[in-house]
């Protein structure tokens, strides 16, 4: 079958990426990724080179990049895409703050979903979040643990990477957790360990622990 042939409905290129129907249409709209087929009666329909396009982003934004700068790297930008509005940033901290404090989740994640949609994961982790953190309430904690974890788990280092050892001795704090997340966009792999004793007979390159840190703030390299 000819690779140029529609092959997948919407509903089945969602499944296949797990990007949301809006991400597709918005990716769609301002990049020119994906590029359906229209049927005569209006419904998209998806080459097979398309869904493989849309993984080949995902992977790319898995480590760090924006949509804007996957779909760059592939050579099949439409255009420059516009840089986010003045303020839009601050806008989202404001909103991600106001969706924790009122124990939205559904909110919360709309927030960070569109802000992954403008930033690469290192802002969101930095411009976002980490500014959230003096103040965050033990929901809040709860909430931007685990999603700092699913953006962890979602890098891709090279098989080669060197290995950066991140310990988090009091779970609470979220500074660790947030290193582990911009190493792991830094050509690290990233061990992430919760606890106070470090894995046995591991030889990490590069090691992270706020028991050594001075003062109450993360070494500087970390957070530029």
């Amino acid at each position: 079958m000819p690779e140029a042939e529609p092959l997948y409905n919407l509903k089945a290129v969602i499944q296949q990426t797990g990007i949301p129907a809006a991400s597709l249409r918005a990716w769609e709209k301002r990049y020119g990724v994906p590029a359906p087929v229209r049927k005569p009666n209006g419904h998209r329909v998806y080459p097979r080179s398309e869904v493989e396009k849309l993984l080949a982003v995902k992977r790319l934004m898995a480590r760090g990049m924006t949509i804007s700068q996957a779909v760059d790297q592939l050579g099949h930008a439409a255009e420059p895409p516009p840089q986010p509005p003045a303020g839009e940033v601050e806008r989202l901290q404001q909103q991600l703050g106001a969706a924790l404090a009122g124990l939205d989740t559904a909110q919360a994640n709309a927030v960070i979903g569109h802000a992954l949609d403008l930033l690469t994961v290192p802002q969101v982790a930095l411009r976002l979040i980490k500014p959230l953190l003096p103040a965050v309430s033990p929901f809040g904690r709860s909430y931007l643990r685990t999603r700092l974890g699913a953006l962890l788990v979602q890098a891709s280092p090279r098989p080669d990477a060197p290995v950066a050892l991140v310990m988090a001795p009091r779970p609470e704090d979220l500074r660790p957790l947030l290193a582990a997340v911009l190493l792991s966009r830094r050509d690290y792999r990233v061990i992430y360990v919760e606890g106070a004793e470090a894995p046995e007979g591991l030889r990490p390159d590069l090691t992270i622990d706020p028991r050594l840190w001075r003062g109450d703030v993360a070494p500087d390299q970390l957070f530029q």
